[in-house]
This record gives C-alpha cells, sequence and structure tokens, in this order.
C-alpha cells in the first residue's frame, strides 16, 4: 500500500511538471519556467557558476558554495536553472522519491544563499530526455547553473571594439537602446528565420542585441534562428570600387553555434566598417536568400540612416521581407519603406509594427536626408 501511495505521489508530481516549454509551476514559493530538452549545454558568453549535483542526490561541495559567495559580492543573479533527468522514462520504474530529491536540491541552494528567493530571478526546471539507461543518466549534468551579472553595468553607446562587443555579450555593459532585442521578443510567430544583419560601425551595438536574445533563447533549445549573414558594405574597398552587385563583404556564420556566430562578428569587423554611409542591403539579402536552404522567413536588421546602395537590385526580392529598422526619429527613410513593401514584407521599429505603407507613412512620416 505505500508503495502504490508513493508511487501516485509520484505520478502525481511528475505529471504537474512534465508539460511543454515556457509553461510555468509554482515550486516550494518560486516560480519556474519548465523545459523538456534532449541534452543541457552550458550558454557560451555568459558569466555562470555551476553547482554539480551527483545523480539522485543533493549535496554540493563546500567550495562551490564558498566560489558563490565570492562571487556575489560583487555580482547579482538574473537566471537560474535546475537541471536533472527524465529518467527512468517510465514513471512507475523510479526508485528516488522525486518530489523529495527535488526539494532537498532547492533547500541545499536556498540554504547557501536565501536571497535567491527573488521575484527578479527567473527560474527555470529542465528535465533532460535523451538518455536511455541509468549509466547514460549519471553522465549527464545534474545541479544548478547561477547566470550572473556585475553590480556595476558600464553603459556603451557606440560599440568600437571587440572588447566592447565582448562586453556586451557577457553582460558587463549594456546599451541604452534595445530596438532589436523588444522586436524579436513581440514576435514569437516567426519561425525558421534567415537573418541579415548590417554589420558596420553604427550598427555593432545593435547587431549584438540579436546574438544576445539568441542566446538566451538557445539556453532552452528555443531560438528560430537558422541562419546569420552579416555585410560590411565591401571589406575596406573605397566608394569607386564598390560595383553595384558586387561591391562584397557579406558573410555567413556556418553553424548557429553561438562561438562560431561571434567568431564570425569578429572577423567581418575586422575586414571592414562601411566607410561611407549607403550599404549593400540588397547584395547580402540576395546572397542568403539564393544561397541558403531551411527558412522561412527573411529578416534584415538595417540602418535607418543609411541609403540602401544597391535598391535598383529591389526587383530581385522574391520573397517577403521584415525590416527591425534601427534608429528611427524623425522618419522612416524611403529606400526601406520600398524594400518592405514592394516585397510583401513589414517595417518593425523599436514601439510599432507596421504592415502597410500608409500606416507607416501616417506614423513616421518620410525621412529626409538630414535625419
Amino acid at each position: 500500500m505505500k508503495y502504490l501511495i508513493h508511487i501516485l505521489a509520484l505520478t502525481l508530481s511528475l505529471s504537474v511538471l512534465l508539460v511543454r516549454a515556457d509553461d510555468r509551476v509554482m515550486y516550494e514559493g518560486i516560480p519556474f519556467y519548465r523545459y523538456q530538452i534532449p541534452t543541457y549545454t552550458f550558454t557560451e558568453f555568459t558569466p555562470q557558476l555551476v553547482l554539480r549535483m551527483d545523480y539522485a542526490k543533493f549535496e554540493v561541495s563546500q567550495e562551490q558554495i564558498d566560489q558563490w559567495s565570492r562571487l556575489s559580492q560583487r555580482h547579482v543573479p538574473y537566471e537560474i536553472d535546475l537541471v536533472f533527468t527524465l529518467y527512468p522514462k517510465n514513471i512507475k520504474a523510479w526508485r528516488t522519491n522525486f518530489d523529495e530529491l527535488l526539494r532537498n536540491r532547492l533547500y541545499t541552494l536556498l540554504a547557501a544563499d536565501s536571497t535567491l528567493r527573488n521575484k527578479n530571478i527567473r527560474w527555470n526546471m529542465i528535465l533532460q530526455t535523451d538518455c536511455q539507461t541509468e549509466e547514460e543518466a549519471k553522465s549527464y549534468f545534474h545541479g544548478f547553473v547561477i547566470k550572473y551579472r556585475p553590480k556595476k553595468v558600464r553603459i556603451i553607446d557606440e560599440v568600437k571594439t571587440p572588447t566592447d562587443l565582448k562586453a556586451l555579450l557577457t553582460g558587463y555593459a549594456r546599451s541604452r537602446d534595445s530596438t532589436v532585442f523588444k522586436v524579436m521578443e513581440r514576435h514569437p510567430e516567426w519561425h525558421d528565420l534567415l537573418v541579415v544583419m548590417d554589420w558596420t560601425g553604427s550598427m555593432y551595438k545593435f547587431g549584438a542585441q540579436l546574438v544576445l536574445w539568441h542566446k538566451y533563447r538557445t539556453s532552452t533549445n528555443n531560438s528560430s534562428i537558422r541562419h546569420f549573414v552579416f555585410f560590411n558594405d565591401g571589406n575596406k574597398r573605397t566608394t569607386n570600387q564598390k560595383v553595384i552587385g558586387r561591391t562584397g563583404g557579406v558573410y555567413r556564420a556556418r553553424t548557429t553555434e553561438l562561438e562560431e556566430i561571434v567568431k564570425m562578428m569578429l572577423f567581418v569587423m575586422k575586414k571592414g566598417n562601411g566607410g561611407d554611409s549607403p550599404e549593400n542591403d540588397l547584395e547580402a539579402l540576395l546572397a542568403g536568400i539564393q544561397y541558403l536552404e531551411g527558412y522561412d522567413e527573411v529578416v534584415l536588421i538595417a540602418d535607418n540612416k543609411s541609403d540602401v546602395r544597391d535598391i535598383e537590385l529591389l526587383d530581385k526580392v522574391d520573397r517577403p521581407v521584415r525590416i527591425i529598422l534601427c534608429d528611427v526619429k524623425n522618419g522612416i527613410h524611403p529606400d526601406y519603406l520600398q524594400l518592405a513593401f514592394k516585397t510583401g514584407g513589414s517595417i518593425h521599429t523599436l514601439h510599432d509594427d507596421l504592415y502597410h505603407e500608409d500606416e507607416a507613412l501616417q506614423q513616421y512620416g518620410v525621412a529626409t536626408q538630414q535625419d
């Protein structure tokens, strides 16, 4: 009878937890986002402390606790992952009291630092599902990952060096602007994205936002980006060397792994930062559209202050283009009005999603050269 009650309690506990991603549950007074993923991977370019716990155990070493005690003096946590395995997948085969184990793991962490019970911290409960045997499950990571940022974060208005870029990506600096991040958050319906990004000097801080968004989403296997394409308008060519359709300086990241993306960003920065104001947006778009596969939506991250150097290539674009338009202050550049609405696409600013040209003109008007 006791065994039956134990199995019933365990079944109820797991049925509460094993749900679709992005659902939430209160557990021991803490609101958790819940996810099932094949295998947990540690997010790159993210300051984090890993508290490992053995399979079916809840203890952590004093060394790990002391390490967090030192870190917390100058840093604040903003996200905590509680990670374990869904094994066995048949609940009736469980020998460990799941509910008690989970509670003890939480108590261990909160006993080390009670301030972690904080409404400003996002808690994720992540179950790994790929393990097929107990031995395999034991090799998976179990425990907590505390992600943190410094208490004092510097403001970067312009990204001028690779050091500035890395500071943004690791949370040691931030930009006052959040256009790209907010647009991506507003559109969870966008799936399988080909993202083409103006990667010239004035746009570095905006591109970094996209990579940050991708980083956060990738940690829960929830990023919708399939391809990253960067363009710097011809590497270091002079204006008279830039030929329409063959200006150059268009590159793609070989994978969507964060390390590869950042490596490519730094490489393209080194190759050139644009030089003059017009950019080869269409050349980069066409390269992505024609040579890449496995995407449904095309997104262009563009600078409202720059002309589209090769706007005459517009008729060759046969897909709707969704433009995340940055630095929109006193009107929308006419080149981007053409590009968005002649392709059947849209324009997205910090605050607005514009699907019709008359709507865009009514809300923003057309930018003049001085804007």
